[in-house]
């Protein structure tokens, strides 16, 4: 009189392709996110010549009101130079990069590239970004 279907194993793929949008819409809008290095919102001059450096290095930045930055600590030059002596010592082919936003004086980037060749760093590098 009644017939009985036989029991089927269905498998509900929707919650799996809700997952799967939201992990592709993830992806989509944090990997446009531009983020600095340092963290420090910065603006860097651009230049056609720039080349990636493999070697170990220190960061300074420079922001726009022109506060120094070690890291992500923000020093006086004197400090900056008493930080970088003992690391210069033991490395003396340390490499410093230094992050300025366009907006910085000449005369400003000046003086802490003093303080860096201060502390016996003998080439300190300017970050740019490459232009595209």
């Amino acid at each position: 009189m009644f017939k009985r279907k036989p029991n089927v194993a269905r498998l509900n793929i929707v919650p799996m392709i809700d997952i799967m949008f939201y992990l592709v819409l993830f992806f989509m809008v944090f990997t446009t996110f531009r983020t600095s290095v340092s963290g420090i919102p910065l603006e860097l001059p651009t230049s056609s010549q720039a080349a990636d450096l493999v070697e170990e290095r220190v960061m300074v930045t420079i922001d726009r009101q022109e506060k120094v930055y070690y890291g992500d600590e923000e020093i006086s030059l004197s400090k900056l130079t008493e930080r970088l002596t003992p690391l210069a010592a033991a490395n003396p082919r340390l490499l410093v990069v230094i992050n300025a936003d366009t907006r910085v004086t000449y005369g400003r980037l000046i003086a802490v590239m003093d303080a860096i060749t201060g502390a016996g760093v003998t080439q300190p590098a300017l970050a740019v970004e490459k232009k595209k």
